[in-house]
């Protein structure tokens, strides 16, 4: 699980540093599209995560 927290931590750091500085210069495609791309790496893992879990929850029942 470390490595599952590891890879969330550089995930969110990744997406709030793109947030950032796309707050810097909202105008920017490249630093919107950078925001976006991080976010969505973000929320792919994430339902990678709750997938993996609900799977290990229902093979418990």
């Amino acid at each position: 699980m470390d490595v599952n927290n590891e890879r969330l931590k550089l995930l969110l750091h990744q997406t709030d540093s793109a947030f950032q500085a796309l707050l810097q210069q909202p105008d920017s495609a490249e630093r919107n599209y950078a925001y976006e791309s991080a976010k969505q790496e973000l929320d792919t893992y994430i339902a990678s995560v709750r997938k993996t879990l609900t799977q290990r929850i229902s093979s418990q029942l």
